[in-house]
């Protein structure tokens, strides 16, 4: 037996029965904890910088990598195997719970986050590494080396199931990343300190170095969970121009409105939904216009809009009597309901007894129902993530046809015509695999730019069926000046989007990339 398969030994035939028992539950707790670090890496990392694909693939294969890096490592761990493995777990509980925090903190302040994201995924991903093999060297004398490994790995795979369950579903809603960073980084702790107390008769000259990190810890953990709140008041108040009054974490994404004046503002993982000042032009858009061109108006479906604010517009015609929101979200349409400056603003549309409201996935609704619609208003996010990009595909247009009664009329939101020109055009391209009649539209929104639309039909959209809806922005005379784009914007040959391949997510991403190189030119009001 070689030296470094006998201080193995050495170390793991003490090993009684209960704490066999309690390593391999530990095994099965850190496994959850470790995946908890990556999801909230990416999640916060999508929040912040969007292109959830791009983050998550990013952050688990780094995690990945560095994990395999502290395999590597650990090799070098010949004797001590209980100290190192306290050790080791004490270090991911401070570095995992501070983690959201310092991410957090230097997206907010400085234009570092991406060296800050590689080192804390390195610092947790070589640590978390570093664990299962020492663990599975200390369980090896007692049940084999080759029962030892199948143990670790199930135990492994196991907690990462827990994981994969806890995090989108309590951990974040309730949470919210920095709570949830410190809670995990305290259960790392919590399970070094059981095992410390009891291994303490192993831990030798080690005990005081134990102690010492374990205060050193606890005294971050403490501080990350007392000053969660106000860090995170903090940090949104330097990432946002306004003063924050609404801050909410759902299941699916981040809630912020901050207000100034009379400027109420709605933004989803950052992305800015509405300014109040300006936003009766982007609605009145989406409604009145396709509104027009109508045969009849009675039965509407508006998928998104769970603010209530296409809603409100509708709501001013007699003729509708049925309006149904089908909005993944339950916390917009709640907020939306319940507070009270944005019930103001969309006039409590939603709780009007012609609406109902439906949380769920469109793609999913649409498939189940068979009721049809005079008018469907699309009024989702931008097509940067597949799961939005799919829900201005093909596939999600032709679902949306056999919704369309004889007469009706589709639009829907279709980003910026002038940042995103190529995403633009590829939305009405795909419309036109399905629907007779396609028109793009543009609207001047000061607070975005100039925005764009299309409207879909199976009978022509040349001339409306009656005049439009006189808001405070359209009327007669801005409709014409609405459907007719401007000579700069011509079209672009572009792939459809379809969902084996949904060229719109690189269409829409180039696009914002080039205005973030300050490469495209802001348009002037009058476009």
């Amino acid at each position: 037996m070689n030296d470094l398969s006998a201080e193995n030994l050495s170390d793991s035939s003490v090993v009684t029965q209960n704490q066999f028992v309690l390593l391999s539950g530990s095994i099965f707790i850190i496994a959850a904890c470790s995946l908890i670090y990556e999801l909230l890496i990416s999640s916060l990392s999508t929040y912040l910088l969007g292109s959830s694909v791009i983050h998550y693939s990013l952050t688990i294969g780094l995690f990945l990598f560095f994990m395999g890096v502290g395999a590597w490592f650990s090799q070098s761990i010949e004797r001590d195997l209980i100290p190192a493995f306290v050790a080791i777990e004490i270090a991911i509980g401070a570095v995992g719970g501070i983690s959201a925090m310092v991410l957090y903190g230097v997206y907010a302040w400085t234009s570092f986050y991406y060296p800050a994201m590689l080192i804390t995924i390195a610092a947790i991903g070589i640590l978390v590494g570093m664990e299962l093999p020492l663990l599975t060297r200390i369980l090896e004398s007692r049940s084999g080396l080759r029962r030892g490994i199948s143990q670790v790995m199930s135990f492994d795979y196991f907690g990462a199931l827990l994981a994969s369950a806890l995090f989108p579903f309590i951990l974040l809603p309730y949470l919210g990343h920095l709570l949830t960073a410190s809670a995990i980084g305290g259960i790392n702790l919590l399970v070094a300190l059981i095992v410390a107390w009891s291994f303490k008769d192993q831990l030798g000259k080690w005990k005081l170095q134990v102690a010492s990190g374990s205060v050193i810890a606890i005294v971050l953990l403490v501080a990350t969970a007392l000053w969660a709140n106000p860090a995170a008041e903090l940090f949104e108040n330097a990432l946002y121009e306004d003063p924050v009054i609404h801050s909410e974490q759902s299941r699916y994404q981040k809630l912020v409105m901050s207000k100034q004046g009379d400027d109420l503002r709605l933004f989803l993982d950052g992305n800015l939904q509405f300014s109040s000042v300006d936003e009766y032009r982007y609605h009145e858009v989406l409604v009145h216009l396709p509104a027009s061109f109508t045969a009849r108006l009675d039965r509407v479906l508006v998928i998104g809009g769970g603010d209530g604010l296409a809603v409100r517009e509708l709501l001013r015609y007699q003729s509708v009597t049925e309006i149904i929101v089908v909005d993944l979200d339950p916390a917009v349409t709640n907020l939306a309901r319940t507070h009270t400056q944005l019930k103001m603003l969309n006039q409590q549309s939603l709780d009007n007894s012609k609406v109902t409201v439906v949380n769920q996935d469109a793609w999913q609704w649409l498939r189940e129902q068979g009721d049809v619609f005079n008018l469907v208003i699309i009024d989702l996010p931008d097509p940067e993530s597949e799961d939005v990009a799919k829900l201005y595909s093909v596939a999600f247009y032709e679902r949306v046809a056999r919704r369309l009664a004889v007469g009706g009329v589709m639009i829907t939101q279709a980003t910026s015509p002038w940042f995103a020109r190529r995403a633009f055009w590829s939305i009405g391209a795909t419309m036109e695999v399905v629907f007779s009649h396609v028109r793009p539209a543009t609207v001047y929104v000061p607070s975005f730019g100039l925005w764009g639309f299309f409207i879909g039909a199976q009978h022509s959209l040349q001339s409306p069926a009656r005049a439009p809806y006189a808001g405070e922005y359209l009327n007669e005379n801005s409709m014409d000046r609405i459907l007719t784009l401007p000579p700069d914007l011509p079209r672009l040959p572009v792939e459809v989007n379809r969902n084996q391949s949904l060229p719109i997510i690189n269409y829409y991403r180039e696009g914002w990339e080039a205005l973030n190189r300050a490469q495209v030119p802001l348009p002037a009001p009058g476009g």
